[in-house]
């Protein structure tokens, strides 16, 4: 049996060998900052990303901004994404089961006391119905409206598992640029 941390530092390890490939091929063409964008987009990733095992799920939460949509998206979907992010609050959630399941997508946004209902978009088995172990599991959670950040705020699922979002200082100062 994989262990969850394993399994998390897996698809980690995953997202920022991507990031590196993307940013070789950046380099190769003569973009002098690659190493920094590299560096940046890490630095976002880790500012505004959380983890949580929910119903035999390891799922990773995504924060999008401007920061973190650079880092996860290419080509010119990227704008569309950014600018969805700009106007209401927007996850990029994956996973992977450890099991087979059902999954029930719906997820809400606590903060301070008020809880905002989350539309899943289905991007890759991010819908109701069977999934099975071991399949990817992605897509968007996106609320109706902007949270405040220097707030902290809880991701639930259906179940009312939840994984806590703190943004640091650091962080929101990242949100400014």
């Amino acid at each position: 049996m994989v262990s969850k941390r394993f399994l998390f530092a897996a698809a980690l390890v995953a997202l920022i060998g991507v990031l590196v490939g993307t940013q070789i091929v950046a380099a190769q063409d003569g973009n002098p900052s690659a190493s920094e964008t590299q560096e940046a987009h890490k630095a976002a990733l880790k500012e505004f990303s959380r983890s949580a095992m929910m119903d035999g799920v390891r799922y990773s939460f995504v924060l999008l901004n401007n920061k973190t949509v650079d880092a996860l998206f290419s080509g010119s979907g990227k704008y569309a994404m950014r600018a969805r992010a700009n106007t209401s609050t927007l996850f990029f959630v994956q996973g992977v089961p450890e099991k087979d399941i059902t999954l029930d997508p719906k997820f809400t946004v606590e903060q301070n006391g008020k809880i905002y209902e989350g539309e899943s978009i289905n991007m890759k088995n991010l819908q109701a119905g069977p999934v099975a172990k071991g399949t990817r599991i992605e897509g968007l959670i996106q609320l109706s409206q902007k949270l405040n950040f220097i707030h902290p705020f809880k991701i639930r699922n259906a179940n009312n598992n939840s994984v806590e979002f703190r943004i640091s200082p650091d962080a929101l100062k990242l949100l400014e640029n």
